[in-house]
């Protein structure tokens, strides 16, 4: 499955993958978040969130709320859907890999990708990042190593995506009057 988001192109095997943010849980609630998907990368589980950039201030609460909430609210959904709490239909649109694994959620990832910050930033926002999560991986007993932030390019080194736009590209697809959409039809055309 390919999708983009964020200006970065993202490629998982089909069984791997689940959109959490596109099922019908998220998109047919109100106030429930999600990070853009689940994926295998085998023997973990990654939780995925992208963004097309983060606020100078990287401990901004917004920012930093927005993105705990998602995370939260996906480790949740997904765990309720892999016990069967939203039924047998809800179960199997997880793909057969993610419904067939027994997980541990200590195993998990969590990642948080944003393009075009500059690597010397990435301390900073890690750090802050794993202060803002902190709630959420106690209760999950997840590691704070398993707390990862990357700019486009060392997530393409990890694998997490195939390929991005350069930052100075970036306008030639953004959506007409947009400042920051990104418009999925002119990103597919610039891939």
């Amino acid at each position: 499955m390919e999708f983009y988001e964020s200006f970065m192109k993202f490629s998982f095997a089909d069984s791997d993958v689940f959109c959490i943010e596109a099922d019908p849980l998220v998109v047919n609630s109100t106030g429930q978040k999600a990070c853009e998907c689940v994926v295998l990368l085998s023997p973990r589980v990654a939780f995925i969130e992208a963004k097309a950039s983060a606020p100078k201030e990287v401990a901004s609460s917004a920012f930093m709320d927005e993105i705990k909430r998602k995370f939260a609210d996906s480790l949740r959904l997904f765990n309720e859907i892999k016990n069967k709490q939203h039924g047998d239909e809800a179960f199997n649109r997880l793909p057969i890999r993610l419904r067939e694994l027994s997980i541990d959620p200590q195993s998990y990832l969590i990642c948080l990708i944003v393009h075009g910050h500059q690597l010397d930033w990435l301390v900073g926002l890690q750090d802050a990042f794993r202060d803002a999560m902190r709630e959420v991986v106690t209760e999950w007993n997840i590691q704070d190593s398993n707390v990862r932030v990357y700019n486009e390019e060392t997530a393409l080194e990890s694998k997490l995506i195939v390929a991005y736009i350069p930052k100075e590209e970036r306008d030639s697809v953004r959506e007409t009057d947009a400042k920051s959409n990104m418009s999925a039809e002119k990103a597919k055309e610039w891939f």
